[in-house]
């Protein structure tokens, strides 16, 4: 595993994500200047965007992952099995757009952000056990991104849904602002993410080394 693997798993999406987002603005079809990143995923050029770009998001993610833990000396352990839940989330999520599997949609969107944030998780707590120093307070930050995005965005659609029931998505004068609330928050959530692996790169040796068994005296 080099830099670029890593920079790959979390420029990729990105890309994708501003890429498709910026189409579906441009094009008229936002119902909103704010909207959930999925709402990109419309019937169009952006949908493309939105379905390649994480489709092959999602099988670089788990390329990474399995990059990561290589060289562990249980081959399955649970950082490498959630981290691969996550990439299949990805991937499913792409694949089952809101508009046409929105059930399939939200379970594969909650796989991503409860398996991508314990799999950041888990990462931390190996890295520091590796004695990494650089990455890992970054990281702290990009977990509770995570976890502060997650609540704030589940809090945001419950209001919303309690307010008005018939609108079940960020649209532009729906009279209250919780829908903007949950979008927000979900770029929050995914930014932290992105982070979270970004700053892998930064304890990049640690991570990807083969560990030296050690014996007491």
């Amino acid at each position: 595993m080099n830099r670029w693997t890593v920079r790959v798993a979390w420029m990729l999406p990105l890309a994708s994500v501003l890429a498709a987002m910026a189409v579906h603005h441009l094009r008229g079809a936002a119902n909103g200047p704010l909207i959930f990143i999925s709402q990109a995923d419309y019937p169009g050029p952006e949908a493309l965007i939105f379905t390649l770009g994480l489709t092959v998001s999602g099988l670089w993610q788990g390329w990474t992952v399995w990059s990561m833990t290589a060289h562990e000396p249980k081959p399955w352990s649970l950082e490498r099995m959630v981290g691969l839940m996550a990439a299949v989330c990805v991937v499913a999520m792409a694949n089952r757009s809101m508009y046409n599997h929105l059930d399939a949609h939200i379970l594969a969107a909650t796989g991503i952000f409860l398996f991508g944030w314990i799999w950041l998780w888990l990462v931390q707590r190996r890295s520091r056990g590796l004695g990494a120093s650089t990455g890992t307070s970054q990281r702290r930050m990009a977990l509770w991104f995570v976890g502060i995005g997650f609540v704030m965005q589940f809090i945001g659609v419950a209001v919303a849904l309690n307010i008005d029931s018939d609108i079940t998505m960020p649209t532009e004068g729906a009279g209250h602002p919780w829908w903007s609330v949950a979008a927000l928050a979900e770029y929050l959530l995914v930014a932290g993410l992105w982070w979270g692996i970004a700053t892998m790169e930064q304890d990049l040796a640690l991570l990807g080394q083969r560990p030296v068994p050690t014996t007491e005296p």
